[in-house]
């Protein structure tokens, strides 16, 4: 009876050695199938931004409001801006990160019915190739549009809502425009400061809609979301 007992031990020794192995293997490589990296611990805080989403509700003066929601585009380079920012506490263009002044909670607008593309450049001056305005990402070589600086609709700052809760909250970023005068509009830009045609102007996101011809006292609300995941 003893010899039995001591064979029945081992045996499932063995069978826990064999699933503990399955079990880190796993972690391992479903670790290196998520990140590209063969150290799992690795990744422990590795954050990432996952999206941004656009929403515009236009209201005549004493009509019914009328929204429309489209996914935007992040551009590379604004979201190259992001990541200096949290991983090395430096940006290019160097406008502070820190401050209501220069962070990505002012809504620019534009008349440029042309789509953005994520691999235009959206920082800076405005040349043949870049610009941080909004409707101009590309510089005179891509979007070729202008923003707007006049009939109310100047870059203004949203009023933002933290994100709450864990992975997968959302932020937003919202700003109701009112037109002084007849003014069209087509595109929406999430930018890190006021001032347009600067160095220091970052354009993280922007979104092309059914272009909206306002007229004086209308109004149109902005509303940026951005949701948030980590792991």
């Amino acid at each position: 009876m003893k010899f039995l007992k001591i064979e029945w031990t081992k045996k499932k020794g063995a069978i826990g050695l064999l699933a503990t192995t399955l079990v880190v293997t796993s972690f391992i490589l479903g670790g290196y199938v998520a990140t590209g990296n063969w150290n799992p611990w690795g990744n422990k805080h590795y954050y990432q931004m996952l999206n941004a989403n656009f929403q515009e509700c236009y209201t005549p003066a004493g009509g019914t409001s009328q929204c429309q929601s489209t996914h935007n585009v992040i551009f590379n380079t604004g979201a190259l801006y992001v990541e200096q920012v949290v991983e090395k506490g430096v940006t290019s263009p160097s406008c502070a990160p820190i401050g209501a002044a220069c962070s990505f909670n002012w809504i620019a607008m534009s008349a440029s019915a042309t789509a953005p593309l994520a691999t235009q450049s959206s920082t800076g001056l405005t040349t043949a190739a870049t610009s941080g305005d909004c409707g101009v990402a590309g510089g005179t070589g891509g979007q070729n549009g202008a923003e707007l600086t006049a009939n109310g609709f100047t870059a203004a700052a949203g009023t933002v809502t933290d994100i709450s809760g864990g992975t997968g909250a959302s932020s937003t970023i919202v700003k109701t425009f009112t037109a002084t005068a007849t003014q069209s509009v087509a595109q929406s830009c999430l930018v890190n400061q006021q001032a347009n045609g600067s160095a220091n102007r970052v354009n993280l996101a922007a979104a092309t809609f059914t272009a909206i011809s306002l007229n004086s006292a209308d109004t149109i609300t902005i509303t940026w979301t951005i949701a948030w995941s980590w792991t």
